[in-house]
């Protein structure tokens, strides 16, 4: 074998393994989310496995192979004689969920041996798993990830569209088509009182929660239901859909039904991942493997859970493939705003 083939295969091969190392990194990021040991870190100057166990209650053992675990990968500071600090940064970056920099969310309990099963299945059958097959996990994450953008909606996100803060101020009508759990919603019905919110997500579970949790709220109501099934006419004032039209497996019956739902001078606020074109600009994005994995794994595998889903997947729903499938519904303005605090995500308006 030549030299520039061992090379390349050393090379590949340490690229491979970094992936691997990723996993567990995350894995272990999630772990100690979970017990809340970022949080017993958190301003101190130095720290070590006994101490830590100390303040926890946690076993020193276990302690000290996950510290040195988050020490190897940067994620925490090694500061020599096995102690360690939590950085300034990692403060804002895994613990305050109020900050745009906020990424703890997305460190979430993977997937159950059996949806890795039904996913591999489905490369055979076509078919398959739904966001409310992930179970609570996946609410948990969805409402976690999603949450600093949450807390911009009512100040600097509707106010993007014009005339409508003043409108859901007077008293309007919205409809949250893919509620989740319902943190959005929960958020604008409490901004705009004088308006009401409904919200509706196929995930009976997700809509389950999102009741519970927001039932002190009196102006928001959730139900289970599919976009494309909506029947209201000429019904709502702003309908917004956050992050779920690619999953769906019907968008196009989605659209059809929004523009009907819709009031003629109302808006549909559509945010979706930020996605291109074509594969080549993709690429561009240093994010592209994680969202391709997170697309077979969920995004994607949503989208084509019913016989004849529309499949299009975490990246499947960017600016073009937005205004044509409007047009084809019937909505003549299309818009991309400008929002550039979120870098994950565009923001389209439609209007009929």
């Amino acid at each position: 074998m030549s030299q520039d083939y061992e090379e390349r295969l050393e090379e590949y091969a340490q690229r491979a393994m970094g992936y691997k190392a990723g996993e567990f990194v995350s894995l272990m990021i999630h772990i100690g989310d979970e017990l809340g040991l970022f949080e017993a870190m958190k301003g101190k100057d130095k720290i070590s496995a006994k101490e830590l166990a100390g303040q926890t209650g946690l076993n020193e053992r276990w302690l000290v192979e996950w510290l040195r675990g988050q020490g190897a990968a940067g994620i925490i500071d090694h500061l020599g004689d096995e102690y360690f600090q939590l950085p300034d940064v990692a403060v804002e970056t895994l613990l305050q969920n109020d900050s745009s920099s906020f990424v703890g969310g997305y460190f979430f309990r993977p997937p159950s041996h059996d949806i890795i099963e039904k996913t591999i299945d489905a490369f055979r059958t076509g078919v398959g798993v739904s966001w409310g097959e992930h179970g609570d996990a996946a609410s948990h994450f969805l409402c976690r990830s999603n949450h600093p953008f949450h807390l911009m909606l009512p100040e600097h996100v509707i106010p993007l569209i014009d005339g409508m803060s003043e409108r859901l101020s007077q008293g309007g009508k919205v409809l949250d088509v893919g509620c989740g759990s319902g943190h959005a919603l929960s958020v604008l019905a409490t901004a705009f009182p004088n308006s009401q919110f409904v919200g509706v997500d196929p995930a009976a579970n997700m809509v389950a929660e999102a009741t519970e949790r927001h039932s002190s709220i009196p102006n928001v109501d959730f139900r289970v239901g599919y976009g494309e099934k909506i029947t209201d006419t000429d019904e709502f004032d702003l309908v917004t859909t956050f992050d779920c039209m690619h999953d769906m497996t019907d968008p196009h019956g989605t659209m059809r039904a929004v523009s009907k739902a819709l009031k003629s001078d109302g808006a549909w606020l559509i945010k979706d991942i930020r996605s291109e074109n074509t594969y080549a600009e993709n690429l561009e994005n240093p994010m592209a493997p994680l969202m391709y994995g997170f697309s077979v794994l969920y995004c994607m595998s949503s989208a084509l859970s019913q016989a004849g889903g529309a499949g299009l997947g975490t990246l499947g729903f960017p600016p073009a493939v937005c205004q044509t499938m409007g047009e084809a519904a019937g909505f003549t303005k299309f818009k991309v705003l400008d929002f550039e605090q979120d870098p994950f995500n565009y923001f389209y308006e439609l209007r009929l």
